[in-house]
């Protein structure tokens, strides 16, 4: 398998959402077009089972991680998921979507380098994502990263190799984190004074 240095620092912040957040989460997923959610989940699922599926989410051991615009509208989440069959856990699968409106900016690489960091950091060796071999997106986010990529009757998964974590990493992830809800914090404020200044005064 490839080998990639995960190292580096993103500038995007993103936030790891959590259990009081699985709503928001929710929503961006059946917010996403029919041609979206078949790219995402490999089939154009329902609302139902869209739902069905955000409700399995075990926030104790799986991670989602989520960009918020100006508006605090998620426009870009992943999520993280350990093979819990592995004992010890060597192997996650990471997943990903992107608001139409929010594409073309690198908030899906941004969110691929913010997974790898964290499996690094819960020593798992392998980063793993499947999905359709039309999805040129997930594919070049694949190839950017140096992913080992197996293709196969219309599907395609793709494996990195990850070096162990160290303080180092420890430290940035933990950094990440702060600079997010440091972001999202000033977004809720800012978003709070304009919609005070947009209402109108109160008639005397």
């Amino acid at each position: 398998m490839s080998k990639l240095d995960v190292t580096r620092a993103v500038s995007t912040p993103i936030k790891e959402l959590g259990e009081s957040e699985r709503g928001l989460f929710r929503q961006h997923l059946l917010d996403l077009e029919a041609d979206d959610r078949y790219l995402r989940f490999g089939n154009p699922l329902s609302d139902e089972a869209i739902t069905a599926y955000v409700d399995r989410i075990d926030f104790a051991t799986d991670t989602v991680f989520g960009i918020f615009d100006d508006s605090l509208t998620l426009v870009a989440a992943g999520h993280f998921a350990p093979n819990r069959d592995e004992a010890p856990i060597r192997s996650a699968e990471f997943g990903l979507s992107v608001a139409g409106s929010a594409r073309g900016k690198g908030l899906g690489t941004a969110l691929f380098y913010r997974a790898a960091s964290h499996a690094r950091n819960l020593q798992i060796a392998t980063l793993f994502m499947h999905c359709l071999s039309q999805n040129r997106a997930m594919i070049r986010i694949a190839r950017k990263a140096g992913m080992e990529i197996h293709q196969a009757q219309g599907e395609a998964d793709a494996y990195l190799s990850l070096p162990p974590g160290d303080l180092a990493s420890a430290i940035e992830e933990g950094v990440q984190q702060q600079i997010a809800i440091f972001d999202y914090a000033i977004k809720r404020h800012l978003l709070a004074a304009r919609k005070s200044f947009e209402r109108p005064p109160a008639l005397a």
